[in-house]
């Protein structure tokens, strides 16, 4: 198909006449003045317009180039990114963010979203009403901090945007131990209790009366006394239904 625009046409006095593009008389007039001018000049001048229309043109193309590598202008707000602006200073940056490190992780952002919402609301410096420690997006505990070469009182430091490479490395070191990441549960199973990953639906993560148990009560969805992998599928199904569905079917029921 031939890209170039249809010449415009107009008809006076019974005859078919063209119309030059806008900005031909400029360029025309310009040329004109040119041609009058000695030849050393007139030399100088045309590569003096080259030189201009080429930069011209390639800061369009560059500017264009780099649009589509950062603008997500043509993609839908990231899930519960509304959520964040309480906490996050530059929500387009932490959007981004969380983008990239979902891709690095091969995981699909929406998870991400999810389980640190779940976790934190996004504030990057909250900590754990219980006393355990923990802080942060995802609720770094002490000994994962550790392991992460950074104490809970750096990490309450930070903004969300810089706490975002703890959370990438901390979940990368869960996924070389326990494998890929293949559905929402998986995700949040990394942050809350990694020995869970790969297990079958009955198995028990938490049981009463222990005191990890009564920390993590409201994650016992059917209120029988232990929190199993099947009350996290059921926890995040009800609370995160668009992520849940997202990028895997269903984990298969026991």
């Amino acid at each position: 198909m031939n890209s170039k625009s249809p010449k415009k046409r107009i008809i006076v006095d019974g005859r078919m006449h063209s119309v030059k593009p806008e900005g031909y008389h400029d360029l025309e007039h310009r040329m004109a003045f040119i041609r009058k001018l000695p030849l050393y000049l007139r030399q100088g001048s045309v590569v003096l317009l080259l030189v201009v229309a080429s930069n011209l043109l390639t800061h369009r193309i560059a500017s264009a180039g780099l649009m589509g590598l950062f603008s997500s202008k043509d993609e839908p707000a990231l899930y519960l990114i509304d959520k964040a602006e309480d906490y996050v200073y530059d929500v387009e940056d932490f959007e981004k963010k969380v983008r990239y490190i979902s891709r690095r992780l091969n995981i699909k952002p929406e998870w991400l979203m999810a389980v640190m919402y779940s976790e934190s609301k996004f504030d990057p410096s909250v900590l754990n009403y219980q006393g355990t420690g923990a802080v942060g997006l995802i609720q770094f505990t002490p000994a994962a901090a550790r392991k992460l070469n950074v104490s809970p009182e750096r990490l309450r430091a930070m903004d969300a945007i810089q706490q975002l490479d703890y959370v990438y490395q901390y979940l990368q070191q869960v996924k070389v131990k326990h494998g890929n990441f293949e559905h929402l549960n998986d995700l949040y199973l990394a942050v809350l209790a990694p020995e869970a990953l790969g297990k079958d639906y009955c198995y028990t993560i938490f049981a009463r009366p222990s005191p990890e148990y009564e920390r993590n009560a409201i994650l016992d969805e059917n209120q029988d006394g232990s929190v199993t992998v099947s009350d996290i599928d059921r926890r995040m199904e009800r609370m995160f239904p668009t992520a849940y569905w997202l990028g895997s079917e269903r984990p298969a029921t026991e």
